[in-house]
């Protein structure tokens, strides 16, 4: 994606620039590694794309979106806790390298280095609307992994009340992202509310089409088991929608092999099979496409500018990715 190069740029120029203290290193030295870790940093670009479609110049919005990555480097440090996830990007968890105790502590400050990132925005910029936006964010982002745990015991999950989980888990950063770089190059009410719903559309979007490639696509790209959502017994709109659909006999099996994951290989391929047979595939594929085209049209409503035009390479690009 050359054309998010220099919006990377930008982000990682702002990253170098933290004033984190040497001492106490067992606080800062895990904020460090966690922040060198190959990422996509797409949530500040959409911080700085979302100043941009308003007319001014991204770099005024640099604190919020270092914000907004602080804020999403914090959730990963502690996601993996509650995961017990040994690896992250390919090296070991904070807690892993560290301990669980410094993996914490140091996830607990990387949250306060977030919002001291607020308070370096101009003056000019709605300081109020700024930190609501970035707090209600974090708010539904919390709800939202409240909820994907709540499902892991629940026999009852429906497609909706998925949906309704991973628009806060998923889509409410990426959402805050693009409303936090608007408001501070002055958008109005209807600016935000379109990037409100492109924002939410594509974090939607995109965690479905997660859902999806964990089954369709090539292992070797994708990184990951083919059916490894299904191995681990996860709630998928997939699952859900072949819950929903299949015979009782069929979910009665399911729901029983889910109890007792890891599944085996012969449970994942028959789950598979099923997913094919009721339509679980192809339903997951238009309502992607559908969210997908939801964050365009709400695109459409700005000013033609390069911001624009990035903006919806940007979407088309996550819409064609296989992995």
């Amino acid at each position: 994606m050359k054309f998010l190069e220099p919006y990377i740029q930008l982000i990682e120029s702002g990253l170098g620039d933290l004033d984190l203290p040497a001492k106490p290193a067992t606080l800062y030295e895990p904020q460090r590694y966690t922040l060198s870790g190959k990422a996509k940093r797409i949530r500040p670009v959409l911080v700085l794309i979302g100043c941009g479609l308003t007319g001014n110049d991204p770099r005024k919005a640099i604190p919020a979106a270092l914000a907004v990555e602080l804020l999403h480097n914090f959730t990963l440090i502690h996601d993996d806790i509650m995961d017990d996830a040994d690896s992250r990007r390919g090296r070991p968890s904070v807690h892993v390298k560290w301990d669980l105790a410094t993996a914490i502590l140091s996830g607990d400050s990387m949250f306060v280095q977030a919002y001291r990132q607020l308070h370096r925005l101009d003056p000019s910029a709605d300081f109020r609307k700024i930190h609501h936006l970035f707090t209600e964010g974090i708010n539904q982002v919390c709800e939202g992994q409240a909820l994907d745990m709540e499902f892991e015991t629940r026999s009852d999950v429906t497609a909706d009340e998925y949906l309704g989980m991973i628009a806060g888990k998923t889509g409410a950063l990426i959402s805050a992202s693009l409303q936090m770089g608007a408001a501070v190059g002055g958008a109005g009410e209807e600016q935000l509310n379109q990037l409100s719903l492109a924002g939410e559309s594509l974090g939607l979007a995109f965690q479905i089409q997660d859902d999806l490639l964990d089954v369709i696509a090539n292992p070797e790209k994708f990184g990951k088991k083919q059916g490894g959502d299904i191995c681990e017994g996860k709630k998928t709109i997939l699952m859900l929608t072949t819950l929903e659909r299949c015979k009782a006999d069929e979910r009665q099996r399911i729901m029983a092999a889910i109890a007792g994951k890891p599944l085996s290989d012969e449970l994942v391929e028959w789950i598979t099979l099923l997913y094919h047979q009721y339509g679980a595939i192809e339903s997951a594929r238009e309502m992607m496409g559908s969210y997908y085209a939801k964050a365009e049209k709400a695109v459409k409503t700005f000013d033609d500018s390069t911001y624009k035009e990035d903006l919806t390479k940007l979407i088309h690009f996550l819409k064609n990715r296989e992995y």
